[in-house]
């Protein structure tokens, strides 16, 4: 027991018991003050005019969900589409 009381003193002369440690995460931002004048949309969005389109996949019907791409992709590729996600190819011409 009095070799513990002499290590324990020792230890605590050398070196302070306590560590600081760092801490790893961002501090908080501070909240941004309110905006007086807000936007606000009027009607319907406008649709957008894409160019340099070759087809696009499309899920849904009529104004459905849409991706349209640059490039054709073969016709293999479009077959799996169809088959496994039920997306379909349109030609844009």
């Amino acid at each position: 027991m009095k070799e513990k009381e002499i290590l324990r003193d020792t230890v605590r002369d050398g070196k302070p018991l306590e560590k600081k440690t760092k801490r790893y995460y961002k501090p908080r931002k501070k909240k941004e003050e309110e905006v007086t004048n807000p936007v606000k949309l009027v009607g319907e969005p406008k649709e957008l005019n894409i160019s340099n389109t070759v087809g696009r996949y499309c899920m849904g019907t009529g104004k459905g969900f849409c991706i349209h791409l640059e490039k054709k992709p073969n016709w293999l590729h479009r077959k799996c589409m169809k088959l496994f996600l039920g997306w379909d190819w349109k030609n844009s011409k």
